[in-house]
């Protein structure tokens, strides 16, 4: 991790050194960690609109877990702030899935650009 590019939302050489040059399973693993990051966006919402705590925890750390593991370390390290209040107030959550959301547009947007 000590070659992030800070302004890259993906650390690709880490990625490269885990799958290799393997590119349908790359683009594979991209449009699965894109439709899993959405569902778990959507039940971050649905855990704030219910105020529940427990699966607000549950889809921070399912979206940081496959987050870290594609080298999304920027989008891994919201979650990890948002996993760490679950139990916190609110305001602090809408802030917290806020800066989630856009992180996740940043990492989306360097996938669509790879997949072509």
């Amino acid at each position: 991790m000590n070659n992030i590019i800070e302004n890259q939302p993906i650390d690709y050489e880490f990625l490269k050194k885990i799958i290799g040059d393997d590119e349908e399973f790359e683009k594979e693993l991209f449009n699965i960690f894109i439709d899993s990051s959405k569902y778990n966006i959507s039940k971050l919402e649905k855990a704030i609109l219910s105020d529940d705590n427990n699966s607000w925890f549950m889809a921070s750390h399912a979206m940081k877990g496959s987050s870290a593991s594609i080298g999304a370390f920027s989008l891994s390290k919201a979650l990890e702030v948002a996993q760490k209040i679950s139990d916190d107030n609110l305001d602090k959550k809408i802030e917290s899935l806020d800066n989630i959301k856009q992180e996740f547009e940043r990492v989306h947007d360097f996938i669509k650009k790879k997949l072509g």
